[in-house]
């Protein structure tokens, strides 16, 4: 059969909601799709519909890719699905420990004994159950996304990138007919984005069929194909040369009420710094691997920094010093808010003046805890509300979710929304507490055009209004919020000028 798959005229259901109606999609054999949106939600949602993961209520699917597979594996009594074979590269992940539960702390991966509590690299991979054979060994696909010095680094050690390569080794060793990738260069330095294309067709020659979420200007080569998603639907598709220069310009505006941010964010007068940050000489090594080498760095109040540098330079360890929680802090002369570590500060005094959004802080979370309670935590600095709190807070916490239009959403498990709007809530958790000093990570990553448009100029909006230092990470230019006027560029582990 020459088609993949086959979605006609279907209407689809996603929780509790329709995502799309009169749905069609044709994908044949030599096809390699990017899809398009201005919603990460529904670009999510089309990858979730293929992999059988919404409700589909009129109209039908077929995966006909499968269907030689099962028929061979029903024949031999053997329980099988057309998901053994699809792999799927996802922005969110979910690590397990030794003892097979979930329950890491974010300040975990900087202890260097604690870490070890996760899984290696190479472990993780030698664990995964294969169920079908194909060119794709554990020693092929270590070299292909190379992780070789990788191999026995605990999993919760990982940087963003590193994490994200990881990502695509597990999805390969499965060696599947058909790969899935939601936005798969989020999170990847400049080079390795200008690299992936190479990459795409090593995967796609060794007869790997790929469909893949992305935006406008992040199309690779071997993507044959091009489809549009807006109004519920796919509003247009062809060959990729004939679609590429098209693509919705963003209509938008910011619907962040800047009165409403300015009651939200009052200057708290007690504290008054001479120097938000001051790394003298600062150093960082685990094992025989030195990881920063000889920062120094100040950071005066209001000033805004963009802190660039590619995968694995160390921006993630420099960041663990700035937040207090890395333990190595003590052996540096590192000064946080006029006061030297070690000096006798807790780690409370440090965090309650910093707000710090990154896209993994989501995953440490307890699984009950809701968005409001999310967005409550930051009055406290913890990972998850763990105290009754007063009617005062939770309208304060109320009024943040209702600057961002999430107010619907607030008594809804953070894990069950989608990836945008955790990342608002997580800003709105930073804000809360007027922070001396906001750390932002990738902060708006997986985040779709629309959004990350919206984020960076709220985040411009509070800057305006609230004399706060920041510390700004991310790959794309365009992402940086205008206010942002100085760097700080990290490589090797050492700054670079």
């Amino acid at each position: 059969m020459s088609t993949l798959i086959s979605i006609q005229k279907a209407t689809v259901r996603q929780f509790d909601k329709v995502v799309f109606e009169n749905l069609d999609f044709e994908w044949e054999k030599g096809q390699h799709w990017a899809i398009l949106g201005q919603s990460g939600v529904e670009l999510t949602a089309f990858l979730d519909t293929l992999l059988g993961k919404t409700m589909v209520t009129s109209g039908r699917i077929q995966r006909s890719f499968a269907k030689e597979y099962q028929e061979q594996k029903s024949e031999a009594g053997e329980v099988n699905s057309f998901r053994d074979l699809i792999a799927t590269v996802s922005q969110q992940y979910t690590f397990k420990n030794k003892s097979n539960l979930g329950n890491f702390y974010y300040q975990q991966r900087f202890n260097s004994m604690e870490s070890d509590e996760a899984l290696t690299v190479e472990d993780y991979l030698k664990n995964i159950e294969v169920k079908v054979p194909g060119p794709w060994s554990l020693s092929k696909v270590i070299r292909f996304m190379n992780l070789e010095h990788l191999k026995d680094k605990s999993l919760i050690k990982l940087s963003n990138g590193e994490t994200r390569r990881l990502s695509f080794a597990t999805a390969l060793i499965k060696n599947p007919k058909i790969l899935l990738m939601d936005q798969p260069l989020t999170g990847l330095d400049k080079e390795t984005r200008g690299d992936f294309g190479g990459m795409l067709s090593d995967i796609i020659a060794s007869g790997i069929h790929v469909l893949m979420s992305t935006h406008h200007d992040e199309i690779p080569l071997g993507i044959t194909h091009v489809a549009i998603l807006g109004e519920n639907k796919i509003s247009n598709a062809d060959k990729a040369e004939r679609i590429k220069g098209v693509h919705q310009s963003l209509r938008f505006e910011n619907d962040v009420d800047p009165e409403f941010v300015k009651r939200l964010l009052v200057k708290n007068s007690a504290f008054s710094f001479q120097k938000i940050l001051e790394f003298k000489n600062t150093a960082v090594r685990y094992g025989d691997k030195q990881i920063l080498d000889g920062i120094n760095w100040t950071i005066l109040p209001n000033e805004k920094w963009a802190l660039k540098g590619e995968n694995g330079a160390g921006k993630s360890t420099l960041l663990s010093l700035v937040l207090g929680e890395n333990p190595q802090a003590y052996a540096n002369e590192i000064w946080l808010f006029d006061r030297k570590r070690g000096s006798g500060e807790s780690i409370w005094d440090i965090k309650k003046q910093i707000g710090f959004v990154a896209p993994e802080l989501s995953r440490f979370f307890p699984p009950n805890q809701t968005c409001i309670k999310v967005v409550l935590s930051g009055l406290f600095d913890t990972m998850g509300l763990f105290k009754k709190v007063s009617q005062d807070q939770e309208k304060l916490a109320m009024d943040w979710l209702g600057l961002f239009h999430l107010e619907n959403i607030a008594n809804r498990l953070l894990s069950q929304v989608s990836l945008e709007n955790q990342r608002f809530i997580l800003l709105a958790r930073a804000l809360i507490k007027n922070p001396e000093l906001l750390v932002l990570d990738e902060a708006a990553q997986g985040m779709d055009d629309l959004q990350r448009v919206r984020f960076r100029e709220t985040v411009d909006l509070v800057c305006k209004i609230l004399p706060v230092s920041m510390i700004y990470v991310s790959h794309y230019e365009e992402d940086i919020p205008k206010c942002v006027d100085k760097i700080f560029r990290l490589k090797g582990g050492k700054a670079a000028f």
